[in-house]
């Protein structure tokens, strides 16, 4: 299988119009993606030309990083082709469920033309749960398996929590941030980052924050858990993309102090 990561760079790349216009008769029919958790981002892309389509490259980077990755999907080569890939398999790191890709194709022919698509972006969803989702604020909460009466509760508490937590940090308007909640410790394994066997028999973490990503994931629809990761979010929006990596014990300590629950 010739699928392996090819490379990470970041380099200042032609606009994907420029490239689209020096595509020859190069032409994509179709494109599908297909999630399925855990483990599997399956894309792939259907095109033609008036030469043999001899390669194709799918560019990708979680949505708030830099960094382009890229990897060559399997296909034959042929004036119509299909190249797949499963995205996962690509991405060397732990993929938080909730975490947003954005990737685009690179096609080229014998000829030597080279079509670029649109960037696009796949959401990594947990296909497992029918989830709902409320708006509090700058949050956008996911959840399932929550009673109607749990969930205004802590929403009315949130948002004051929220708003306090903004005008705090001075962010008018704070960027949007997303945040998944998980009802059972169960369902958390194939979701929550690997740690030790230790760790998890212990039961030691009830959320994870991914400030790059604008994400963050919980066990339990629980008002002090969801203010607590949020804190972590907001305060990496406060500090800009250009500051030094935030202190741990600072970064901690600051979602400690707004977490209502401690």
């Amino acid at each position: 299988m010739f699928l392996a990561l090819a490379a990470v760079f970041l380099v200042a790349l032609p606009t994907a119009s420029s490239l689209s216009a020096a595509g020859g008769g190069i032409e994509v029919v179709a494109t599908e993606e297909e999630v399925n958790f855990p483990g599997n981002v399956d894309l792939s892309v259907t095109a033609e030309g008036d030469a043999e389509i001899v390669e194709v490259r799918i560019f990708y980077r979680t949505v708030g990083s830099r960094v382009w990755a890229y990897a060559y999907p399997e296909f034959v080569p042929s004036n119509r082709i299909t190249a797949s890939l499963n995205l996962t398999g690509e991405v060397s790191s732990y993929l938080p469920p909730g975490a947003e890709v954005e990737y685009y194709y690179e096609i080229t022919d014998s000829q030597g033309n080279v079509l670029r698509t649109e960037p696009t972006v796949v959401e990594y969803e947990d296909t497992r749960f029918d989830w709902e989702e409320v708006k509090i604020g700058p949050l956008t909460l996911l959840y399932y398996d929550q009673s109607a009466s749990r969930v205004r509760s802590v929403v009315r508490s949130l948002e004051s929590d929220l708003a306090r937590l903004q005008q705090l940090l001075q962010l008018d308007p704070a960027g949007e941030i997303k945040g998944l909640i998980y009802s059972r410790r169960s369902h958390t394994l194939d979701a929550f980052p690997q740690q030790s066997r230790t760790t998890t028999e212990q039961q030691t973490f009830q959320g994870f924050a991914f400030p790059k990503r604008g994400l963050f994931l919980g066990l339990g629809m629980d008002r002090g858990l969801i203010v607590h990761e949020s804190a972590h979010l907001l305060l990496d929006q406060a500090m800009g993309d250009s500051a030094l990596p935030t202190p741990a014990w600072l970064d901690e300590g600051f979602a400690s102090y707004m977490d209502p629950s401690v």
